[in-house]
């Protein structure tokens, strides 16, 4: 090895194996080899590519600490076969197991590889993978590979550059991968680790994402994972015209604003964004977001705009009635969990993150989860794959009361495959007995979201009720209910109170779902009607009318557009919206203003779209008076809005 100058650093690649050391001379021959000590049986994962990665990790930073300026590059291959994880066979016996498991079938060679540096606290990962298919093998060859030995050390008991086309009949990927060592993949993350990067501060979040936003080189860059008053060392991934994406190599100083995540799945799963940022600083920043919406997207002035402090959530955690979980098992046996985080810097591939709780949903998962999940393994049943639409089991949508804590549970599958949903229901509602309505959905559509279309109610009762501002609301699959209660009570009760304010006797309400806002204005007017587009929502809003005993309100099925443009409407002082997420369409807009109701409360839960209707509610003759927010999903980007309008 060359004598070093004092600004080069010394490269030690963390591995006995001579495949890897022949591979790693490819990107260059200026390195030494210091096994680690490290034990790969002690990790216990059982998701392949995450053990995989520990076990990279682990080896790193194991001779890291003992040689701290140098450049450790370590690395950890696996085999993967369905749910089964092969690293190096202990003996003969193992090897030839193995490779009969794998006769025939097409599996995966994960290498995952870490780059670390004690000295500085840099620390870089990654990882590749490839698909092999076997030819099936029979006996006799499988012992004559045995005879050599040359499977002691190699995991999935075979090299590839040494049984070539007699065991592959495919492979699919990068090939220097399944020797040992993607090549391509180490120099990419070599590239990047020896990039210093720019020091940059984080001075906001880029609402509607969870990406922290900086400026370095001129350009604005947004760096996902970091958290406002971070100052992070990041290099350059994606360069567009205007902007940048920057991975963080260093984490240089803390935000005075972190907090440690209550959920130990937090920065996987999709569920939330920033249960690592104080929530005093989650409000600031999604009030200022709904201001800067206004202002940017709805051109508006806020000036003599009445703007109210955002409201927060009553609680914190176990806050939300309704989640939608999704099965999967890419990456191990079958699991429930939610679909992973995604990041503007990795491609998304819809994968199923286990959970094993959810504290902004429910201490029931921890019950019901595990015996769903035994279920499914027991009776050998698959999940769906949204990318490829294989698999039975697609989502568990379970939906809890917080006046009660009774939960219904909606299991949704493929259809054709035979399946007991009296046995399944038996099992979890004996086990969990919170769960007082199970359902059956079969849903063949292929987009991954849950259609209610072919539902059958299996066992205990149809639905469930939860109380709202001192009503009672049935609650069964379909039907919309806000997901936050005691903060939609909050809502309610300022809506309330403009329409004392306004003197309003008669209202409308469009896009009303079961009827919540209407119910809950009952006592403060004459009459109100609702309109919704979906028959189950309306069939619940009347059940809820007599569950509650409410006389001066009615509700109607069918498009906005329609009923509006339709049937004669005697003149109201008021008119409530809550229109989905997408706004209103340009018909709706359209039949609204031709209604000339004097005072408009608007709902919305998109702040970009409630801008745009706004605007155009201006256009229109009418004033944006006041504006309100509601935090009903801390630790997410998302809000609820109210703005209140007049001619």
């Amino acid at each position: 090895m060359k004598n070093r100058g004092p600004d080069e650093t010394e490269i030690i690649l963390a591995s006995r194996s001579p495949r890897r050391q022949e591979l790693l001379k490819k990107i260059t021959a200026d390195f030494r080899v210091v096994p680690s000590d490290v034990d790969e049986d002690a990790f216990r994962d059982k998701d392949p590519l995450r053990f995989a990665l520990r076990a990279a990790e682990a080896k790193a930073r194991d001779v890291g600490t003992k040689h701290p300026a140098a450049l450790v590059i370590a690395a950890d291959t696996v085999v993967n076969l369905e749910a089964e994880i092969f690293g190096k066979p202990r003996d003969r016996v193992e090897a030839r197991e193995i490779l009969r498991r794998l006769s025939g079938r097409r599996h995966r060679v994960i290498t995952a590889i870490t780059l670390f540096r004690k000295q500085d606290g840099r620390f870089l990962k990654g990882y590749e993978i490839s698909y092999v298919t076997f030819r099936t093998l029979n006996d006799q060859e499988i012992e004559n590979y045995l005879e050599s030995n040359e499977f002691l050390d190699k995991a999935g008991s075979y090299a590839v550059q040494e049984v070539g086309d007699a065991f592959v009949e495919k492979l699919e990927g990068d090939y220097e991968n399944v020797v040992g060592l993607p090549v391509a993949r180490v120099e990419k993350l070599l590239k990047d680790f020896n990039d210093p990067g720019e020091s940059f501060s984080i001075d906001d979040i880029a609402l509607p994402h969870d990406w922290g936003v900086g400026k370095a080189g001129g350009l604005v860059t947004f760096v996902p994972g970091a958290v406002i008053g971070d100052r992070v060392r990041a290099v350059t991934v994606k360069t567009k015209r205007r902007h940048r994406f920057g991975r963080v190599v260093k984490l240089e100083s803390a935000s005075p604003f972190r907090v440690d995540p209550v959920c130990p799945h937090f920065g996987q799963c999709g569920g939330c964004a920033f249960q690592n940022l104080d929530y005093a600083k989650q409000l600031e920043l999604k009030e200022g977001y709904l201001l800067k919406t206004l202002q940017k997207i709805g051109r508006l002035s806020l000036e003599g705009i009445e703007c109210e402090p955002i409201t927060a959530s009553p609680s914190l955690y176990y806050y939300r009635n309704k989640m939608e979980f999704a099965f999967g098992e890419e990456q191990g046996p079958i699991c429930l969990g939610l679909r992973e985080r995604a990041s503007p810097l990795e491609r998304y591939r819809k994968r199923t993150v286990a959970l094993r709780t959810c504290p902004i949903f429910s201490r029931a998962v921890e019950e019901i989860f595990p015996v769903l999940v035994r279920d499914a393994r027991e009776r050998a049943l698959t999940a769906y794959d949204p990318l490829t639409g294989s698999g039975y089991l697609r989502n568990l949508v379970l939906r809890e009361s917080k006046g009660t804590g009774d939960i219904l549970a909606v299991l949704v599958t493929r259809s054709g495959q035979e399946f007991d949903p009296d046995a399944a229901a038996r099992d979890l509602m004996k086990n969990v007995p919170q769960v007082k309505s199970f359902w059956w959905v079969e849903n063949d559509r292929i987009p991954d979201l849950v259609d209610f279309e072919r539902k059958t109610h299996v066992a205990g009762s149809t639905d469930i009720e939860d109380r709202l501002g001192g009503f009672l609301f049935k609650i069964n699959p379909e039907t919309f209910f806000q997901p936050n209660p005691r903060a939609a009570e909050k809502l309610y009760a300022r809506i309330a109170r403009e329409v004392r304010e306004l003197g309003a006797r008669r209202l409308l309400g469009l896009y009303c779902g079961s009827g919540s806002i209407e119910i809950s204005l009952s006592p403060v007017v004459d009459e109100i009607v609702g309109i919704d587009s979906e028959g189950a929502n309306i069939a619940v809003a009347a059940e809820n009318i007599a569950l509650n005993n409410v006389p001066n309100c009615r509700f109607i099925e069918g498009r906005v557009e329609r009923v509006l443009k339709d049937e004669k409407w005697p003149d109201f002082d008021a008119l409530v919206l809550d229109p989905p997420r997408s706004g209103l369409s340009a018909k709706a807009l359209k039949q609204i203003i031709s209604l000339n109701v004097p005072h408009i409360l608007y709902v919305s839960c998109n702040p970009a779209a409630f801008a745009r209707d706004l605007s155009l509610f201006g256009e229109n003759g009418y004033h944006l008076r006041k504006v309100a927010s509601f935090d009903f999903f801390p630790h997410t980007p998302h809000l609820e809005s109210l703005g209140v309008l007049e001619k």
